[in-house]
């Protein structure tokens, strides 16, 4: 079983998003540490970074496949 390059590409434009927005989400957590250490009531933290983990997870969803197809209709222009 061959992968076309049609997937081959789509699959390139989602990894070239999740890259980017790992770097994205490092810078994040960064801000987020300082947060943390400066507020001392952790009760509301769970909440925000389950609130956090749906908004990520949806952006990766949407981000992926938007990428993936924006990667495709570049390719089908050049050839």
């Amino acid at each position: 079983m061959m992968i076309s390059a049609n997937t081959l590409i789509f699959i390139l434009g989602g990894l070239t998003f999740l890259f980017v927005f790992s770097w994205f989400k490092k810078a994040a957590i960064a801000v987020f540490k300082k947060e943390l250490a400066s507020n001392d009531n952790h009760k509301s933290v769970w909440s925000k970074l389950f609130q956090v983990f749906l908004v990520d997870w949806l952006i990766c969803i949407i981000g992926v496949i938007a990428t993936g197809v924006v990667f495709l209709a570049i390719f089908g222009q050049f050839q």
